[in-house]
C-alpha cells in the first residue's frame, strides 16, 4: 500500500493505483510525509509563481557560469 497527498487530503491507495492518483495530482509520499514522486498532471501554477521560478532560473544559471569561470581560473 503506498499514500499520496493532495493539499491536506492523504489517501492510503493500492500500489497499482498510484499512476493514476499521480496524473489526478497527488504526490506520492513516504511514512514520514516527505515526497517519494511529485504529481505528473492535475495542477496549475499560477503566472506570477511561474515568472517568480523562470528569474530564479536564470539567476541561477548566471551564477553558475560564474564559478564556472572562477573555477577554470583557480586551476
Amino acid at each position: 500500500m503506498a499514500k499520496v497527498k493532495k493539499l491536506n487530503r492523504v489517501l492510503t491507495v493500492e500500489d497499482s493505483a498510484v499512476p493514476s492518483y499521480l496524473k489526478a495530482g497527488y504526490d506520492e509520499i513516504d511514512e514520514k510525509g516527505e515526497v517519494v514522486k511529485r504529481a505528473t498532471g492535475g495542477r496549475t501554477v499560477s503566472i506570477a509563481e511561474y515568472n517568480k521560478v523562470l528569474d530564479e532560473v536564470e539567476s541561477l544559471k548566471a551564477e553558475n557560469k560564474k564559478l564556472k569561470t572562477k573555477l577554470k581560473k583557480a586551476e
